[in-house]
Protein backbone atom coordinates (compact mmCIF):
# COMPACT_ATOMS: atom_id res chain seq x y z
CA UNK A 1 0.00 0.00 0.00
CA UNK A 2 2.87 2.36 0.90
CA UNK A 3 4.71 1.63 -2.34
CA UNK A 4 1.56 2.37 -4.31
CA UNK A 5 1.11 5.87 -2.76
CA UNK A 6 4.55 7.46 -2.33
CA UNK A 7 3.12 10.96 -2.74
CA UNK A 8 0.65 10.50 0.09
CA UNK A 9 3.33 9.05 2.36
CA UNK A 10 5.62 11.97 1.56
CA UNK A 11 2.97 14.57 2.37
CA UNK A 12 2.12 12.77 5.63
CA UNK A 13 5.79 12.59 6.63
CA UNK A 14 6.34 16.29 5.95
CA UNK A 15 3.18 17.19 7.88
CA UNK A 16 4.24 15.14 10.90
CA UNK A 17 7.73 16.64 10.77
CA UNK A 18 6.36 20.20 10.66
CA UNK A 19 3.99 19.46 13.52
CA UNK A 20 6.81 18.07 15.68
CA UNK A 21 9.00 21.06 14.82
CA UNK A 22 6.22 23.50 15.76
CA UNK A 23 5.63 21.56 18.99
CA UNK A 24 9.31 21.66 19.92
CA UNK A 25 9.60 25.40 19.18
CA UNK A 26 6.40 26.24 21.06
CA UNK A 27 7.53 24.24 24.08
CA UNK A 28 10.95 25.91 24.03
CA UNK A 29 9.28 29.36 23.99
CA UNK A 30 6.56 28.41 26.47
CA UNK A 31 3.77 28.98 23.95
CA UNK A 32 2.07 25.58 23.84
CA UNK A 33 -1.39 27.10 24.59
CA UNK A 34 -0.97 29.50 21.67
CA UNK A 35 -0.01 26.63 19.40
CA UNK A 36 -3.03 24.60 20.55
CA UNK A 37 -5.31 27.58 19.87
CA UNK A 38 -3.85 28.13 16.39
CA UNK A 39 -4.15 24.46 15.53
CA UNK A 40 -7.76 24.43 16.71
CA UNK A 41 -8.59 27.47 14.55
CA UNK A 42 -6.91 26.00 11.48
CA UNK A 43 -8.57 22.62 11.93
CA UNK A 44 -11.94 24.31 12.33
CA UNK A 45 -11.35 26.28 9.13
CA UNK A 46 -10.36 23.15 7.24
CA UNK A 47 -13.39 21.21 8.47
CA UNK A 48 -15.67 24.14 7.65
CA UNK A 49 -14.25 24.46 4.15
CA UNK A 50 -14.32 20.74 3.36
CA UNK A 51 -17.52 19.57 4.98
CA UNK A 52 -19.68 22.71 4.78
CA UNK A 53 -18.65 25.06 1.99
CA UNK A 54 -17.72 22.25 -0.40
CA UNK A 55 -21.04 20.52 0.16
CA UNK A 56 -22.92 23.79 -0.27
CA UNK A 57 -21.18 24.38 -3.58
CA UNK A 58 -21.93 20.82 -4.68
CA UNK A 59 -25.58 21.29 -3.69
CA UNK A 60 -25.80 24.55 -5.67
CA UNK A 61 -24.19 22.89 -8.68
CA UNK A 62 -26.66 19.99 -8.47
CA UNK A 63 -29.59 22.40 -8.22
CA UNK A 64 -28.35 24.21 -11.30
CA UNK A 65 -28.51 21.01 -13.33
CA UNK A 66 -31.92 19.84 -12.04
CA UNK A 67 -33.96 21.26 -14.96
CA UNK A 68 -31.64 19.60 -17.46
CA UNK A 69 -31.86 16.29 -15.58
CA UNK A 70 -35.65 16.56 -15.51
CA UNK A 71 -35.78 16.94 -19.29
CA UNK A 72 -33.29 14.10 -19.68
CA UNK A 73 -35.47 11.80 -17.57
CA UNK A 74 -38.53 12.90 -19.53
CA UNK A 75 -36.89 12.08 -22.87
CA UNK A 76 -35.75 8.68 -21.61
CA UNK A 77 -39.27 7.91 -20.39
CA UNK A 78 -40.66 8.87 -23.79
CA UNK A 79 -38.14 6.59 -25.50
CA UNK A 80 -39.12 3.59 -23.35
CA UNK A 81 -42.85 4.27 -23.58
CA UNK A 82 -42.67 4.67 -27.37
CA UNK A 83 -40.90 1.32 -27.56
CA UNK A 84 -43.58 -0.37 -25.44
CA UNK A 85 -46.31 1.08 -27.65
CA UNK A 86 -44.62 -0.48 -30.67
CA UNK A 87 -43.99 -3.88 -29.10
CA UNK A 88 -47.29 -4.37 -27.28
CA UNK A 89 -50.92 -4.27 -28.40
CA UNK A 90 -53.10 -1.67 -26.73
CA UNK A 91 -55.92 -4.21 -26.33
CA UNK A 92 -56.47 -7.91 -26.99
CA UNK A 93 -59.72 -9.88 -27.39
CA UNK A 94 -61.11 -11.79 -24.43
CA UNK A 95 -62.04 -15.33 -25.42
CA UNK A 96 -64.92 -15.73 -27.82
CA UNK A 97 -67.00 -12.81 -26.57
CA UNK A 98 -66.93 -9.39 -28.19
CA UNK A 99 -64.86 -7.78 -25.47
CA UNK A 100 -61.28 -6.54 -25.30
CA UNK A 101 -58.75 -6.39 -22.49
CA UNK A 102 -56.42 -3.40 -22.16
CA UNK A 103 -52.72 -4.27 -22.06
CA UNK A 104 -51.58 -0.74 -21.27
CA UNK A 105 -53.10 2.67 -20.89
CA UNK A 106 -51.81 6.16 -21.53
CA UNK A 107 -53.12 7.98 -18.51
CA UNK A 108 -52.20 10.18 -15.62
CA UNK A 109 -51.33 13.86 -15.52
CA UNK A 110 -50.19 15.09 -18.92
CA UNK A 111 -47.25 17.43 -19.06
CA UNK A 112 -47.75 20.30 -21.47
CA UNK A 113 -45.30 22.64 -23.13
CA UNK A 114 -47.22 25.56 -24.52
CA UNK A 115 -50.28 24.22 -26.31
CA UNK A 116 -48.91 20.75 -27.12
CA UNK A 117 -48.79 17.62 -25.00
CA UNK A 118 -45.15 16.92 -24.11
CA UNK A 119 -45.61 13.58 -22.39
CA UNK A 120 -48.46 11.21 -21.55
CA UNK A 121 -47.27 8.50 -19.14
CA UNK A 122 -47.84 4.88 -20.15
CA UNK A 123 -48.96 2.43 -17.48
CA UNK A 124 -48.56 -1.27 -18.19
CA UNK A 125 -51.59 -3.20 -16.91
CA UNK A 126 -49.98 -6.65 -17.26
CA UNK A 127 -46.67 -7.13 -15.48
CA UNK A 128 -43.68 -8.79 -17.17
CA UNK A 129 -43.30 -12.37 -16.02
CA UNK A 130 -47.03 -12.99 -16.08
CA UNK A 131 -48.13 -15.61 -18.58
CA UNK A 132 -50.81 -13.27 -19.90
CA UNK A 133 -48.26 -10.78 -21.23
CA UNK A 134 -46.55 -13.37 -23.42
CA UNK A 135 -49.98 -14.54 -24.62
CA UNK A 136 -50.91 -10.98 -25.54
CA UNK A 137 -47.66 -10.52 -27.47
CA UNK A 138 -48.21 -13.86 -29.21
CA UNK A 139 -51.70 -12.79 -30.25
CA UNK A 140 -50.39 -9.43 -31.51
CA UNK A 141 -47.58 -11.06 -33.53
CA UNK A 142 -50.01 -13.57 -35.04
CA UNK A 143 -52.61 -10.93 -35.82
CA UNK A 144 -50.10 -8.56 -37.37
CA UNK A 145 -48.19 -11.32 -39.14
CA UNK A 146 -45.09 -12.86 -37.51
CA UNK A 147 -42.63 -11.68 -40.16
CA UNK A 148 -44.04 -8.17 -40.15
CA UNK A 149 -44.04 -8.10 -36.34
CA UNK A 150 -40.40 -9.17 -36.25
CA UNK A 151 -39.47 -6.35 -38.62
CA UNK A 152 -41.49 -3.87 -36.56
CA UNK A 153 -39.93 -5.03 -33.30
CA UNK A 154 -36.40 -4.89 -34.70
CA UNK A 155 -36.93 -1.38 -36.02
CA UNK A 156 -38.40 -0.18 -32.70
CA UNK A 157 -35.57 -1.75 -30.70
CA UNK A 158 -32.93 -0.30 -33.00
CA UNK A 159 -34.50 3.14 -32.75
CA UNK A 160 -34.64 2.94 -28.93
CA UNK A 161 -30.99 1.82 -28.79
CA UNK A 162 -29.97 4.70 -31.03
CA UNK A 163 -31.72 7.26 -28.82
CA UNK A 164 -30.18 5.83 -25.66
CA UNK A 165 -26.70 5.80 -27.16
CA UNK A 166 -27.22 9.39 -28.28
CA UNK A 167 -28.19 10.26 -24.72
CA UNK A 168 -25.01 8.62 -23.42
CA UNK A 169 -22.98 10.68 -25.86
CA UNK A 170 -24.60 14.05 -25.10
CA UNK A 171 -25.73 13.87 -21.47
CA UNK A 172 -23.59 11.28 -19.70
CA UNK A 173 -22.54 13.73 -16.98
CA UNK A 174 -26.18 14.33 -16.01
CA UNK A 175 -26.96 10.65 -15.52
CA UNK A 176 -26.80 8.96 -12.13
CA UNK A 177 -24.92 5.71 -11.76
CA UNK A 178 -28.09 3.69 -11.12
CA UNK A 179 -29.93 4.73 -14.29
CA UNK A 180 -26.73 4.46 -16.33
CA UNK A 181 -26.32 0.83 -15.26
CA UNK A 182 -29.98 0.07 -15.98
CA UNK A 183 -29.86 1.66 -19.42
CA UNK A 184 -26.66 -0.19 -20.33
CA UNK A 185 -28.33 -3.45 -19.31
CA UNK A 186 -31.45 -2.54 -21.29
CA UNK A 187 -29.44 -1.59 -24.36
CA UNK A 188 -27.60 -4.91 -24.23
CA UNK A 189 -30.91 -6.75 -23.87
CA UNK A 190 -32.30 -4.87 -26.88
CA UNK A 191 -29.21 -5.68 -28.96
CA UNK A 192 -29.45 -9.37 -28.00
CA UNK A 193 -33.18 -9.36 -28.81
CA UNK A 194 -32.49 -8.00 -32.29
CA UNK A 195 -30.00 -10.82 -32.91
CA UNK A 196 -32.43 -13.43 -31.59
CA UNK A 197 -35.27 -12.08 -33.73
CA UNK A 198 -33.02 -12.21 -36.77
CA UNK A 199 -32.10 -15.82 -35.97
CA UNK A 200 -35.76 -16.77 -35.44
CA UNK A 201 -36.75 -15.24 -38.79
CA UNK A 202 -33.87 -17.01 -40.54
CA UNK A 203 -34.87 -20.34 -38.97
CA UNK A 204 -38.46 -19.83 -40.15
CA UNK A 205 -37.32 -19.14 -43.72
CA UNK A 206 -34.85 -22.03 -43.65
CA UNK A 207 -37.59 -24.40 -42.52
CA UNK A 208 -39.86 -23.34 -45.38
CA UNK A 209 -37.01 -23.70 -47.88
CA UNK A 210 -36.21 -27.15 -46.52
CA UNK A 211 -39.86 -28.22 -46.77
CA UNK A 212 -40.00 -26.89 -50.31
CA UNK A 213 -36.80 -28.74 -51.27
CA UNK A 214 -38.00 -32.06 -49.81
CA UNK A 215 -41.47 -31.83 -51.33
CA UNK A 216 -40.29 -30.40 -54.65
CA UNK A 217 -42.92 -27.67 -54.61
CA UNK A 218 -43.84 -24.45 -52.85
CA UNK A 219 -44.46 -24.73 -49.10
CA UNK A 220 -47.99 -25.75 -48.24
CA UNK A 221 -50.36 -23.56 -46.30
CA UNK A 222 -50.07 -25.90 -43.32
CA UNK A 223 -46.27 -25.80 -43.19
CA UNK A 224 -46.29 -22.01 -43.58
CA UNK A 225 -48.83 -21.70 -40.78
CA UNK A 226 -46.73 -23.89 -38.49
CA UNK A 227 -43.54 -21.97 -39.26
CA UNK A 228 -45.32 -18.66 -38.65
CA UNK A 229 -46.73 -19.91 -35.35
CA UNK A 230 -43.26 -20.95 -34.17
CA UNK A 231 -41.85 -17.57 -35.19
CA UNK A 232 -44.64 -15.74 -33.35
CA UNK A 233 -44.15 -17.89 -30.24
CA UNK A 234 -40.37 -17.37 -30.13
CA UNK A 235 -40.80 -13.66 -30.82
CA UNK A 236 -43.23 -13.34 -27.92
CA UNK A 237 -40.66 -14.82 -25.53
CA UNK A 238 -37.89 -12.54 -26.83
CA UNK A 239 -40.03 -9.40 -26.68
CA UNK A 240 -41.30 -10.21 -23.19
CA UNK A 241 -37.71 -10.34 -21.93
CA UNK A 242 -37.02 -6.93 -23.49
CA UNK A 243 -40.15 -5.47 -21.89
CA UNK A 244 -38.96 -6.81 -18.54
CA UNK A 245 -35.59 -5.09 -19.03
CA UNK A 246 -37.30 -1.85 -20.06
CA UNK A 247 -39.55 -1.72 -16.99
CA UNK A 248 -36.63 -1.38 -14.57
CA UNK A 249 -35.29 1.96 -15.88
CA UNK A 250 -38.88 3.08 -16.52
CA UNK A 251 -39.79 2.51 -12.85
CA UNK A 252 -36.65 4.35 -11.70
CA UNK A 253 -37.30 7.32 -13.97
CA UNK A 254 -40.94 7.57 -12.91
CA UNK A 255 -39.90 7.44 -9.27
CA UNK A 256 -37.42 10.27 -9.85
CA UNK A 257 -40.08 12.29 -11.65
CA UNK A 258 -42.55 11.90 -8.81
CA UNK A 259 -39.89 12.62 -6.19
CA UNK A 260 -38.88 15.89 -7.83
CA UNK A 261 -42.39 16.80 -8.95
CA UNK A 262 -42.95 19.22 -6.10
CA UNK A 263 -39.83 21.26 -6.77
CA UNK A 264 -39.11 20.78 -10.47
CA UNK A 265 -40.41 22.05 -13.78
CA UNK A 266 -42.93 19.17 -13.93
CA UNK A 267 -45.04 20.67 -11.16
CA UNK A 268 -44.75 24.17 -12.67
CA UNK A 269 -45.80 22.92 -16.08
CA UNK A 270 -48.72 20.99 -14.64
CA UNK A 271 -49.81 23.89 -12.45
CA UNK A 272 -49.69 26.20 -15.46
CA UNK A 273 -51.72 23.70 -17.45
CA UNK A 274 -54.39 23.41 -14.73
CA UNK A 275 -54.56 27.19 -14.42
CA UNK A 276 -55.05 27.48 -18.18
CA UNK A 277 -57.87 24.93 -18.11
CA UNK A 278 -59.50 26.81 -15.24
CA UNK A 279 -59.43 30.07 -17.16
CA UNK A 280 -60.97 28.38 -20.21
CA UNK A 281 -63.78 26.99 -18.08
CA UNK A 282 -64.55 30.40 -16.57
CA UNK A 283 -64.65 31.98 -19.99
Amino acid sequence: MIRRNPGTVGVAAVSVALFLLALILARAQGKLPVLALDLTEHLFGIVLAVFVFERMLAWRDERRWLPAKDWLHLNLLETIDDLLKELLPATVPRGEIDERIAVYEVAGERIHVGESVRYSPLRLLVSPGEKDLQSHILWYATDLGPSRYVDLAKEALSDARGKIRETFGSSARLMDADITTMLISFEQAAMAAIRHLDSAAEMRNARLEDDSYREGEAPTTQSTREADHELAFVSSIIVESVVDSAMKPKAWLEDQRHTREGRSLFRRLQASNRAGRGQKKRT
